[in-house]
């Protein structure tokens, strides 16, 4: 019987697990993940806003490992031979495969900026999210250095429960505008909002050092803290480098729009960690994850039969809906910037429906 590998749990992994678990296939499928739970980031704001719980938020990925027939091995991948058809695991095992899916996500960017790693909080793994989220709500002083989709919803939120608390705003710190990969109008409606509701902005300021009370910016200001969260964006993980995959200038894993890597057809991979050699500036983002995910298992199991592959094609504009707090969300969509109740509804949906696909069985 053929064996099928997939490292990670991510958007994709967990469409191939809720398709095994309708249709079972000829093949042995083991699913290592670092956790027992794989946790939606989408829904990370809300929860640190106190809007869902944890369990809102979060796959229990044995449970549907169960029930979908596949064995689940809690551990990491520290290398991959492709040679030998082998992956070797931090904790010394080594497991054989004949076709390989890696979809493990990113790391954080940035962090080696002097006393960053010591002192700051980061979210990925996703799995931290609980720990980082405590720490952020306790904070007397908390700060995010980012100003991307994911610092600008996190400072947001934060904000949101801190003021109910009667507790001062966050204050955000990001080397460039926020939402810089927008268009001119939603970066100034985003400012505009986060003004509005008196978060201190550090704007076009890197930071050049951290320090146990302070972070220091290359402009000189000193801004004091008791945590900081960062959120400065993606970073390929080590493990295409180690193992001497095929990687693009970043690291990420390259693949081609088939999502298989050219050298090595037997190892695919989805999600942030790789980057599609006909689409270099994709976006790091989980709609591209879930948009790959079909055609990830359709290509999987042609490969199995030896038929070829299905072509993945992204869209020229994505949905993208930031919560800004108190049950308001600022949706985007090509020219379009609308911020409202409607749009916070609409994301809740989403969000909501993606996470109750793989909670319930059938």
């Amino acid at each position: 019987m053929k064996k099928l590998l997939l490292i990670g749990a991510g958007h994709a992994h967990l469409h191939i697990m809720k398709k095994l678990q309708k249709k079972k296939e000829n093949y042995e499928v083991t699913i290592i993940s670092p956790s027992e739970y794989q946790y939606y980031s989408g829904m990370f704001s809300g929860y640190l806003e106190g809007l869902y719980n944890k369990e809102d938020m979060r796959v229990h990925i044995p449970t549907l490992a169960k029930a979908a027939g596949i064995h689940f091995t809690d551990g990491a991948a520290l290398s991959i031979d492709a040679e030998a058809k082998v992956v070797l695991t931090e904790k010394g095992d080594i497991l054989s495969y004949d076709v390989l899916s890696v979809d493990i996500g990113s790391l954080t960017a940035g962090i080696d900026v002097p006393g960053a790693r010591k002192h700051a909080l980061r979210v990925k793994p996703n799995y931290r999210i609980e720990e980082v989220a405590k720490a952020m709500q306790d904070s007397e002083k908390p700060v995010v250095v980012g100003g991307g989709a994911a610092g600008v919803e996190m400072a947001l939120a934060l904000t949101a429960r801190r003021k109910l608390e009667d507790k001062k705003p966050v204050s955000v710190i990001s080397h460039s505008s926020l939402l810089e990969n927008t268009s001119a109008k939603a970066q100034e409606k985003i400012k505009q909002i986060m003004q509005d509701k008196s978060l201190p902005l550090y704007l076009q300021e890197k930071v050049a050092n951290v320090t146990s009370s302070h972070i220091i910016t290359t402009t000189g200001n000193q801004i004091a803290y008791d945590e900081v969260l960062w959120l400065t964006g993606p970073k390929a993980p080590g493990l295409f480098r180690t193992s001497q995959l095929p990687v693009d200038e970043a690291g990420y894993l390259l693949v081609e729009d088939t999502l298989q890597v050219k050298k090595y057809p037997a190892i695919f991979a989805a999600g942030d960690c790789a980057s599609i050699q006909q689409y270099p500036n994709l976006p790091k983002a989980g709609v591209v994850a879930v948009r790959q995910s079909e055609v990830l298992w359709e290509n999987i199991k042609g490969f199995m039969k030896g038929t070829n592959g299905r072509r993945f094609q992204p869209k020229n504009t994505y949905l993208s809906i930031l919560s800004t707090g108190n049950k308001q969300g600022l949706l985007l969509y090509g020219k379009i910037v609308l911020h409202h109740s409607l749009s916070w509804k609409l994301k809740n949906r989403i969000d909501q429906k993606f996470m109750n696909t793989y909670k319930t069985n059938g």
